[in-house]
Formats: structure tokens, C-alpha cells, sequence
């Protein structure tokens, strides 16, 4: 018998298997980055194009009042509470209440078309923007200002809630709107400021931020992460010179004690409120409202002296997931990227509607 030998199959040993496998992670390792680069241009280019429509409603609202909206009323119609369902709903005294107003995100839904969602809000009432975070609502504006509305929130972002583009109110340090902090959109004050004119804009709608972007909260009470607030520190907020952050003896009470006093409360674990653009019909610093003081994206963590949800006054400003810097809406509807490096002057400058800045392009 003639044994017809069989010819051997080369096959992979051992060690050159190993070496495939090595050559593919490193590959990997490579192209991992740039994908998630790509990715993360994609996100940003959609946030920037929701800062546009954003931009484009401000102008046709603009158009068709004659004014910018408010970034937050002086005061609120009475909101309804949910205590027992017996009406009135309210005891005498409660109307006049600052934190339960809308955004101009909300008056703004007609320009973005979004009407359905601004009929079902009922003006007449406030809102009570602190109801829903422990899964309650607003018993007359729940059904409307839960909706989603997918061009009100930054695909970078993770965190919780409804909204990532806030209403500049300027330098300001507290809710108010005092001329030489305000920016172009700003809050009805009682001492007579009204709601601003695209005239008002002295220094150039493109060099007047009207938008910025501002991380949401995540809900999550264990940690700090950008977009949550310390709230209750520190008491060296209160008393400011004039409350506008621009104005220089402001800033030094800022930068010299204000911020320490933040930065050691942070540190020994002050409480958060972490459920920051929640809503976005909220027209509070909570929700769809913001302020200049520490620069985009800064180190500095933020903080109120407002206790419990710290509305109202503190650092407020902007911050994004994108790596570098914050989109922003102009006054003039263009979108631009500021960097995190931007220096605090110019941040200043961009945020004032007339105060008379110099701002080169370059400077940003």
C-alpha cells in the first residue's frame, strides 16, 4: 500500500497570534480618538446649530414686540400650591413671588416652533420651578413644561433635565438687572429698568453675548460635577459695593474673599444642588438663566449664598462638555466658540450690552 502523505496547513503559533492581536489594539488605540473626536464635532456642530434657532427666535421676537423678552420677571401671577386640592389655591400674600416666573426661553416658544407647547402654559399662574425634581409637578403647568424639545439641550451633555442654553443677565451678581452689569436681555426691574431694545445694545449685537451654553445638573447629591451649585456659602456674598462683578471694587471683593470663601466651603463638602436646567421654562439661575463672574468652564467651583436650592444670586456661569471653550449666542444671531482661556476682561466686555469695550475678535 502507497501512503500519499498529507501536506501540512501552515498555521499561526503562539507567539505571531499575539503579535496580531497587539498590532490590532494599537490600532485601536489610535483610531479611538479621532472617532471620539469626530463624534464629539458632530455634538458640538448640533449644539450650535440649536444656539442659532435660538438666536433667530430672539430676533423674530424682537421683530414682532419691539423688545427682547425678559431673562426673568420682576414678579409672578400667584401659583397654585398642591396641598389638598381646596381652592383658593393661595393664601392672601403670596403673590409677588420672584423665583416663579418663566424664562425667555418660554415666552421665545412661539419663534421656535414651538406654539402647542406655549398654549398649554397657562399665564395667568406662575410656575413653581423647584416641584418635579423629586418626581411631583406643578399642578396648572406640569403638562407643558415637561416636554422635551430636543433643540434646548446639548447632545455633549449627560446630565439630567430639560435645558443647557441660558439668558444672559450680564455681570450681574444677583437676579437683578442693573444697567451697568445688564446684558441685551434683561429682568423688569421695580426701580423702573424695562425690558431691552436691540437699541440698547450700545457696544454691537456682535459683541454682546445673548446665549451661552451651561452644563446640566446630574441629579447626583454625592458628588460635584459642572452644572451643580454649593449652595449656603459663603456668607462674604452678601454686601457687595454694587453687585455688577464688572464694576472693579466688585471684583475685588470677588477675587480676594468671595471665591476663598467658596473654594473652602467646596472643600469641606458644603451641599449641592445638583438638579441645575431642569426646566427650561424656569427663569431663575436654576434653570434657564445665567451670569458672568469666574469665566466659561473655570476651575472655580460655583456656589450661592442661597440656601437649599441656591436661586437667585452666586456664580451662574458658562460651562460645556466640549473640550476648550463654550458655544454662545451673539445679539446679532451668529454662534461663536469662546475659549476657556478667554481673559476676564474680555469676558466682561462680551457680556455688557454698554459698557464701552473695545473687543478685537482675536481677544477670543
Amino acid at each position: 500500500m502507497v501512503r500519499v502523505a498529507r501536506e501540512r496547513r501552515p498555521a499561526f503559533t503562539l507567539i505571531e497570534l499575539l503579535v496580531v492581536i497587539a498590532i490590532i489594539g494599537v490600532l485601536i488605540a489610535l483610531l479611538l480618538p479621532a472617532v471620539q473626536a469626530a463624534r464629539e464635532a458632530a455634538r458640538r456642530s448640533q449644539c450650535t446649530n440649536n444656539l442659532k434657532q435660538i438666536a433667530l427666535g430672539l430676533h423674530n421676537y424682537e421683530s414682532a414686540n419691539g423688545s427682547f423678552p425678559w431673562n426673568q420677571g420682576p414678579l409672578s401671577a400667584v401659583y397654585p400650591n398642591a396641598y389638598d386640592g381646596r381652592v383658593p389655591w393661595d393664601p392672601a400674600g403670596t403673590n409677588g413671588n420672584e423665583h416663579t416666573n418663566f424664562s425667555a426661553l418660554t415666552l421665545m416658544l412661539p419663534y421656535l416652533e414651538q406654539t402647542p407647547v406655549y398654549n398649554s402654559i397657562n399665564f395667568a399662574f406662575g410656575f413653581d420651578a423647584f416641584l418635579g425634581q423629586g418626581g411631583g409637578a406643578d399642578v396648572v403647568q406640569g403638562t407643558g413644561v415637561r416636554v422635551v424639545i430636543g433643540s434646548f439641550l446639548c447632545p455633549s451633555d449627560s446630565g439630567k433635565g430639560r435645558n443647557n442654553y441660558r439668558a444672559s443677565n450680564g455681570t450681574n451678581w444677583d437676579w437683578w438687572s442693573r444697567d451697568a452689569g445688564a446684558g441685551p436681555i434683561t429682568r423688569p426691574q421695580p426701580t423702573g429698568q424695562g425690558i431691552g431694545p436691540i437699541a440698547a445694545v450700545t457696544d454691537g449685537t456682535s459683541n454682546t453675548i445673548a446665549f451661552a451654553e451651561r452644563n446640566r445638573g446630574d441629579g447626583d447629591g454625592s458628588r460635584y460635577s459642572p452644572g451643580d451649585v454649593y449652595v449656603g456659602v459663603p456668607d462674604s456674598a452678601w454686601g457687595l459695593p454694587t453687585y455688577v462683578i464688572s464694576n472693579p471694587a466688585d471684583y475685588n471683593v470677588i477675587k480676594t474673599r468671595v471665591i476663598p470663601d467658596c473654594v473652602a466651603a467646596a472643600k469641606a463638602g458644603a451641599g449641592t444642588w445638583d438638579w441645575g436646567g431642569f426646566y427650561w421654562a424656569a427663569g431663575e439661575y436654576t434653570g434657564a438663566k445665567m451670569n458672568f463672574n469666574i469665566g466659561p468652564n473655570s476651575k472655580i467651583p460655583d456656589c450661592s449664598p442661597w440656601g437649599g436650592v441656591g436661586a437667585g444670586i452666586g456664580f451662574y456661569d458658562a460651562r460645556s462638555r466640549h473640550p476648550g471653550g463654550v458655544n454662545v449666542a451673539m445679539t446679532d444671531g451668529s454662534v461663536k466658540f469662546i475659549k476657556d482661556t478667554v481673559a476676564i476682561t474680555t469676558w466682561y466686555g462680551l457680556a455688557t450690552r454698554s459698557g464701552g469695550e473695545t473687543i478685537s475678535s482675536d481677544a477670543y
